[in-house]
């Protein structure tokens, strides 16, 4: 803390009272600096010493001091209760976090079980002293891909490596689950697509006495129903309302995480959901754009295979499960056709570290695994390549906050700029016709429950993207954004996004961290204009139209008022001003 104040007098303002940053930097940078390095100092030493001494002190606290040391947070905040996220850890850090902890104690730790909302600092030094005590044997990166591997190969991700040999070698002769289900079971329902298949699910099993079952990730299934019930607690009464009325007779919600062992549950209670569940639907995953291949192996890979440990476990159980369109990403065009088997037409994956490829790796490990278990034993399965999952049509608040389109938008809003095209233009070309590929949460929902709950006996893939060349860009968004009263000043690309960029960091940090700020290296360049979806979906669009899907009985064109809704959904939310 500095005691004398800044002035004219000693030169630290100017005699317009703004702070003369080079003087600042003169009369405090090297005191500055020494402090940082002492910090710095400081912290390597007490990682050096952990490293060193930690697996013999007392779990609790080395976990305790890892974090201290790892995130600088006082004292007073380290209580056994508190969560990495709580103490101001994100994904990276607890990337960090977790392979100190594996190079102390020598054991695999998750980065989904140190963000999760069910694990404190104390249940991590549990978790620890348990996989210690009596070891955690399940498939890894390594033992599946091989250490320090580069590429993963589809061959690689054979049952054998997931799947006990009883399970498979029942497999062949179990009976088929009822149709229509009548219990079904739903993963990751608390998510911002999750919500709304519950939604569904909910209202067409709750007329018939149906049941669903939804694995939510809590330290009870008490404080597991209360998170599920909070998502749709986003300012609208009718939705809440609605929620209410279908989860009286027919949700039961379970303490779960698809990231552990029989999906975190008591084996009486797995083998009890084995027996009585008659569909899966899998959208629950890890969803990180930032972490590697690696640390999402084990929830979205062996969490998957957990669940086909189930769909193949007394009945055979049908799965929609829910991937992305980035499974196509390192695959050539063959990989991109919604009748094409992924293990063929992509059978090799480099491990680099672009935008989101350990996350489409993890969903491609997945496909590959239900393809082979439809392969072998017939399992009927669904899988379901969404692309941008925009705000619900009707619901007020419900848009998914930290997604990219939602970023862009309120940045747009907040700085009051834009290109005048995001899109890169031909010669003679001032805005080129381009199209933006998402589609609304609800219609979304709908697609999926309708089309995955037809249990036809064979492997389904729908590329689930909006295929209309209607030339509804990203550029339209921002005339409708203008349209509605939104002023903004149209500039050229360059000397938008340099301008867009000082203007974010300007922000105050309560807007700032829901800006596209941290993704702004995506927009470094103007995107190539695609007319229509950049991949195909003729399966998904007959589908659609032959079950009558959607309001108009066909995928809907992106809208004026569905941009409106944005605008006031975050205005609801707090993010913007009335």
């Amino acid at each position: 803390m500095e005691t004398e104040p800044f002035t004219e007098e000693n030169g630290l303002l100017s005699d317009a009272r703004k702070l003369l940053r080079p003087r600042l930097r003169e009369k405090y940078g090297d005191q500055l600096e020494r402090l940082y390095a002492e910090l710095a100092e400081g912290q390597e030493d007490e990682l050096r010493e952990l490293r060193r001494q930690g697996r013999h002190r007392p779990v609790l606290e080395t976990v305790t001091r890892a974090a201290q040391a790892l995130l600088g947070c006082p004292d007073a905040e380290l209580s056994p209760g508190a969560r990495f996220t709580e103490l101001g850890g994100d994904s990276l850090s607890a990337l960090s976090f977790a392979t100190l902890l594996q190079e102390i104690f020598e054991v695999e730790v998750p980065v989904g079980t140190v963000i999760s909302p069910a694990y404190d600092l104390r249940g991590l030094a549990e978790y620890l002293e348990a996989a210690r005590t009596h070891g955690v044997r399940r498939p890894t990166f390594a033992t599946v891909h091989g250490q320090g591997s580069t590429r993963v190969q589809a061959r690689e991700l054979t049952l054998e490596r997931f799947l006990d040999p009883g399970t498979l070698a029942a497999a062949d002769a179990l009976p088929r689950a009822a149709t229509p289900p009548r219990t079904v079971l739903l993963t990751g329902a608390n998510g911002y697509l999750g919500r709304f298949l519950c939604l569904e699910w909910l209202e067409r099993l709750a007329p018939t006495g149906g049941r669903l079952i939804c694995l939510v990730r809590g330290t009870d299934a008490a404080a597991a129903r209360q998170r599920l019930a909070d998502a749709f607690d986003s300012g609208d009464p009718g939705l809440v309302r609605r929620f209410g009325e279908l989860a009286e007779d027919a949700l039961e919600v379970r303490a779960g995480d698809i990231g552990e062992p029989s999906l975190g549950l008591a084996e009486d209670d797995w083998q009890h959901l084995a027996d009585t569940v008659d569909l899966i639907v899998h959208p629950a995953a890890l969803v990180n754009h930032v972490l590697p291949y690696e640390q999402l192996f084990g929830p979205n890979v062996v969490g998957t295979a957990e669940l086909l440990r189930m769909a193949l476990t007394t009945r055979m159980k049908p799965v929609t499960y829910l991937s992305t369109v980035g499974v196509a990403a390192q695959a050539g065009p063959s990989a991109l056709r919604e009748d094409a088997d992924i293990r063929a037409t992509s059978p090799v994956r480099e491990l680099g570290h672009g935008y989101a490829d350990g996350y489409a790796t993890s969903k491609w490990a997945g496909e590959v695994l239900l393809r082979e278990a439809h392969e072998r034993f017939g399992l009927p399965v669904a899988v379901f390549r969404s692309d941008m999952i925009l705000a619900h049509s009707q619901y007020a608040g419900q848009l998914n906050v930290p997604d990219m389109f939602t970023r862009l938008l309120l940045s747009l809003v907040l700085t009051g700029i834009a290109p005048r095209s995001f899109y890169r233009s031909g010669p003679g070309e001032d805005r080129p016709r381009a199209h933006y590929d998402g589609l609304p949460a609800d219609f979304t929902a709908e697609a999926i429950t309708t089309l995955g709950g037809q249990h036809a006996e064979r492997f389904a893939t729908f590329n689930t993207v909006n295929p209309h060349d209607d030339g509804i860009s990203l550029d339209v968004f921002a005339d409708w954004l203008t349209a509605a009263g939104v002023p903004l000043r149209r500039v050229g690309y360059q000397d938008w996004l340099a301008r867009f960029e000082t203007a974010l960091r300007g922000l105050p940090e309560r807007q700032r961290q829901h800006t596209v700020l941290p993704l702004l290296h995506a927009f470094q360049e103007p995107e190539q204009p695609v007319h229509g979806s950049a991949i195909p979906a003729t399966e998904f669009h007959e589908a659609v139209r032959a079950a009558g899907i959607g309001q108009d009985k066909d995928i809907p064109h992106l809208s004026a008022e569905l941009i409106g809704k944005y605008l006031t959904d975050l205005r609801l939310l707090g993010l913007l001003q009335p």
